[in-house]
């Protein structure tokens, strides 16, 4: 995702989930394959702190929708899961590849 991408879909996530990295999170979760998602992999590969998720994941742990693993014996990296609701992920994976994608005609100042 590009730069650009990515600051448009942080300034959505922040109109849409009150939060600026909830929508990237989300998106990340739904695109992950079966191990989940790192959010300090995340962080690195977006060029941000880890903690920036940290809000985002704890409010999607109690809504439901994403699951904490277990830490793996002897590793330090924790590890989430979306739910296993497969159609409302899949709603919302669509939801947040629009937003991320959205044609600058669309963005709202």
């Amino acid at each position: 995702m590009s730069q650009e991408a990515l600051e448009w879909l942080r300034e959505a996530s922040v109109r849409v989930f009150g939060n600026r990295y909830r929508a990237e999170l989300m998106l990340a979760l739904a695109s992950a394959d079966g191990r989940g998602v790192c959010l300090g992999d995340l962080a690195m590969a977006r060029e941000v702190p880890a903690s920036v998720y940290q809000a985002p994941v704890r409010a999607l742990v109690e809504a439901g929708l994403v699951r904490k693993l277990p830490r793996v014996a002897g590793e330090r990296r924790r590890w989430y899961r979306r739910s296993d609701d497969d159609a409302l992920w899949q709603c919302l994976e669509g939801l947040l590849s629009c937003l991320a994608q959205a044609p600058a005609s669309m963005r709202v100042g």
